[in-house]
């Protein structure tokens, strides 16, 4: 398949922001067009008319990524009241041809077009092998994907990890889940590793600093700031259990795809957090999964100060579809 129609527009849509770049022509650098808040916006049809109008060039195509289920030509934010139809915002905004992709599906495309200077290696950097890909991250919810390569072809494998079950492994995570909101009579990873998440753990640690649960102020940003602050004892300890289990869990994942081209972390509340990181402490947590600590150890280990790659990513699906392992009949908005 030769290039989408150009000048092309992408858009990384989430339940907070909608961000939109150009690329005048395949290979091009991206322009940065506007940023809209999401909840601000009454649907993606305004937001994608303020882009187009905000643009140097009259857009052909629009390639986008939304944070919620897709399913071919539609999608529905998780977070947000958007609607997507593709087929129609081709219709209506008189595009030549458009596409449709899932948050972190487009995160995972983003590995095959990761530049060195785009990750911040965590802990002892560990050369990449020629094994899958994985992109995970804390969020609104738990999202993570995989990247694979066939016939020289880079392949996403979306997942929802974040449901699995998730277990207590020393004193504190015994004394401190039974006192977990439960959701659907289970434990999960969302329900740790999320700005929700994080909330439920702050609560759930109260009692260990003398606090009432219903009393405290949870809201992520807050406890957040009040750890990186320094002022509050009971949400540095919240961070920093935060962040054992993330290093546990990406690293669990790691084994399950034998990740040895590299995990990599992003999203804004490991941006955020990013400065408690003790990083020796995460990559040995990583790395603690006997019987199988070698491969472990042989899985590099990033996180992303920047979701700019992901619209790099988009921006080189549009520049060279066959690159790029996606059933293209069934998602591209005009036939």
């Amino acid at each position: 398949m030769t290039s989408l129609p150009h000048p092309l527009l992408v858009a990384d849509v989430g339940g907070t922001n909608a961000r939109f770049s150009l690329s005048e022509s395949p290979g091009a650098p991206l322009v940065p067009v506007c940023r809209l808040r999401t909840k601000e916006t009454p649907t993606v049809y305004d937001a994608v008319e303020q882009a187009l109008a905000a643009a140097p060039v009259r857009a052909k195509t629009l390639v986008l990524c939304a944070a919620g289920p897709v399913l071919g030509r539609e999608a529905r934010l998780t977070n947000a009241q958007w609607v997507f139809d593709g087929a129609d915002l081709a219709e209506h905004f008189g595009l030549a041809q458009g596409l449709l992709l899932n948050d972190f599906e487009a995160a995972a495309l983003a590995l095959a077009v990761l530049e060195p200077q785009d990750a911040i290696p965590i802990g002892r950097p560990v050369p990449p092998g020629g094994g899958p890909k994985l992109v995970l991250g804390p969020g609104t919810g738990l999202g993570m994907a995989a990247l694979v390569t066939v016939a020289g072809r880079a392949a996403p494998l979306p997942g929802e990890a974040g449901h699995i079950g998730f277990g207590p492994l020393d004193e504190e995570d015994f004394r401190v889940f039974p006192r977990m909101e439960r959701h659907f009579g289970r434990i999960t990873p969302e329900a740790i590793l999320s700005g929700p998440g994080l909330a439920r753990l702050y609560k759930a640690m109260a009692a260990d600093f003398g606090r009432d649960p219903d009393a405290v102020e949870s809201d992520p940003p807050i406890v957040a700031a009040r750890a990186l602050s320094g002022e509050c004892a009971h949400a540095r300890a919240t961070v920093d259990a935060f962040l054992k289990h993330l290093a546990r869990f990406s690293g669990d994942m790691g084994i399950v795809f034998a990740a040895t081209g590299g995990v990599v972390i992003r999203g804004g509340v490991m941006a955020s957090l990013a400065p408690l990181v003790e990083e020796t402490r995460f990559r040995t947590l990583f790395e603690e999964k006997a019987p199988v600590e070698a491969l472990a150890r042989a899985v590099p280990l990033m996180r992303l100060p920047s979701d700019d790659v992901i619209l790099r990513a988009m921006a080189a699906v549009g520049a060279d579809p066959d690159r790029f392992v996606i059933d293209y009949p069934a998602r591209l908005w005009r036939i």
